[in-house]
């Protein structure tokens, strides 16, 4: 059953959990990169892509230093203020130092409001009352990368210092000053003293996130960016529209803004869950949207292999003293075959007897897609939940699920997933790939040898590359002696693919609102 791991009792190691625990889930993590770049998981408002190129500049023009150091404090001063200014503006959310501002607002409030917040000592790199941890602030976390993947920033020559790119950059930095109007020298004065009273951050609240005006040129430019036109269909720029571009399809259909759930299983399955199909029409916007539809099918497979290990941990949880690999095979196996009342022979006769749902997406279908899942991530994702051999098969038909509309819809999974799939990437392309190759098998034997290799015998291998690579103790299972012991607890999760920051950024920028699209929405579709 491949390595056994012996640890020292005096050998110290970080326990870092089991995080992607089979190596799947960063298939699905490149794979959504590419369809909407220049947004972040922890980039959660327009607004800061025009507060740093504007900061940037200012900088520039007020000191220029190329010294990091200098820059550093710059910066976290003006993340600092702005987090008070959020705060004060009606608790914004989405902002880096929320919870330092709600304190220091507090205390202010409760002194009078006479005594000026020190966010200067707050914002000094290793202050015992930091404004927020990360040393290079959200920029560094969050927004630096993904500002100059979208073509904000740009990058200075022969220093460290970004710079307003001339054309996105420049006229966001323009765009903001003049939103700011005598707020912007305000905050500057501010900035410098590194001190701020009530009173001025109340001037300053034509800063906080929510401030973007419906029709000024800083929401134009911003617009301008975000579905910025290339002529090659492939580009970074384009992959980003055309997601935009399905959001607001999904929008217009639904009457409201969707949720990043419904939005990625209306791309799923081509329609909403009440049945309204997509109409899309443009090509690229269709070949697109099967890009979405594919990631969708590759999370929902590493979902499955994850329950899968799921309820190999909760088996041998019951076995404290560590079960022989092939006993537990044997239990694994005989408590599925128990759930799943008459089997077919093979893999290739379950795929013939399965009927797929017309709406892959209704959670109103029993066999539907959505409802497999669903009905398998209550039960694996409870801490006290236990998976069982019932839903363990229910993991095994929406394998079965998948590789069975991926044929009948010819998805071109080699395009999309091929360059994912290597011993470092594992994916629905490979796992596909596995399942045909046994496919004539005896069913059950199929099953066990799906359980061994492609969760019990990969689990162990993806975590002694860590191990070895990163150095970091990612086991679920220890095999030692002969037998294997579970260590910690474990479940299936789904990758999150940037589309809840993307909805947010089209709600901040008024192309969103509580009707679905507002008069810039329609504009935005119909110049598509």
């Amino acid at each position: 059953m491949g390595d056994t791991l012996n640890i020292p009792e005096w050998t110290y190691y970080a326990d870092k959990g089991g995080l992607d625990p089979l190596g799947m889930q960063n298939s699905s993590v490149a794979l959504y990169q590419r369809l909407i770049p220049g947004i972040g998981n922890v980039t959660l408002r327009m607004r800061y892509y025009g507060l740093y190129p504007w900061l940037v500049r200012h900088y520039l023009q007020t000191n220029g230093s190329t010294d990091p150091e200098v820059w550093r404090v710059f910066l976290r001063r003006a993340e600092a203020l702005y987090a008070l200014i959020a705060n004060q503006a009606g608790g914004e959310l989405g902002v880096a130092g929320t919870v330092w501002a709600i304190r220091a607002v507090t205390a202010a409030k409760t002194g009078g409001g006479s005594i000026p917040i020190d966010f200067g000592a707050a914002a000094a790199p290793g202050s015992d009352d930091h404004y927020f941890a990360q040393s290079w602030g959200v920029f560094g976390l969050a927004y630096q990368s993904q500002l100059y993947e979208i073509g904000i920033l740009s990058r200075g020559d022969g220093h460290g210092i970004p710079l307003p790119s001339k054309e996105s950059g420049m006229a966001l930095a323009d765009g903001f000053e003049f939103a700011m109007g005598e707020a912007a020298q305000i905050f500057k004065d501010v900035h410098a003293r590194g001190l701020v009273t009530l009173t001025e951050l109340d001037a300053l609240s034509p800063f906080a996130p929510s401030q973007i005006a419906f029709g000024s040129a800083e929401r134009n430019v911003y617009q301008r960016v975000l579905f910025r036109k290339s002529a090659d269909g492939d580009a970074p720029d384009s992959f980003r529209t055309q997601t935009l571009l399905l959001v607001l399809k999904v929008a217009e259909i639904l009457g409201s803004p969707p949720d990043a759930e419904e939005l990625r299983w209306a791309l799923y399955a081509g329609q909403t869950q009440d049945g309204y199909p997509l109409e899309l029409g443009d090509a690229a916007l269709i070949a697109h949207c099967e890009r979405w539809r594919i990631y969708q099918a590759n999370d929902l497979c590493h979902v499955a292999l994850e329950a899968l290990l799921r309820f190999v941990l909760d088996a041998l949880g019951a076995e404290p003293a560590g079960i022989p690999p092939r006993q537990l095979l044997e239990r694994l196996v005989a408590d599925m075959r128990e759930a799943s009342g008459a089997a077919p022979q093979n893999w290739r006769l379950l795929l013939d007897g399965i009927e797929l749902a017309d709406n892959a997406g209704d959670r109103a279908q029993p066999d539907s897609e959505w409802s497999l899942a669903d009905d398998i991530m209550r039960t694996a994702r409870r801490a006290n939940g236990f998976v069982d051999g019932e839903t363990a098969f229910k993991a095994v038909r929406l394998l079965a699920a998948l590789h069975k509309r991926s044929l009948k819809e010819s998805w071109p999974l080699e395009a999309e997933l091929g360059p994912f799939t290597n011993d470092a990437f594992h994916s629905l392309l490979s796992e596909r790939a596995f399942l045909r190759r046994y496919e004539s098998h005896d069913f059950w034997e199929l099953i066990a040898r799906l359980v061994e290799e492609r969760v019990i015998r990969r689990h162990l291998a993806v975590a002694m590359r860590k191990l070895r690579q990163q150095k970091d103790y990612t086991f679920l299972i220890e095999s030692q002696n002969g037998r294997l012991r579970r260590r910690k607890q474990d479940g299936p999760v789904y990758t999150n693919p940037r589309l809840q920051p993307a909805i947010t950024f089209l709600k901040d920028i008024h192309i969103l609102g509580g009707q679905g699209l507002t008069s810039h929405g329609v504009e935005a579709l119909a110049a598509a």
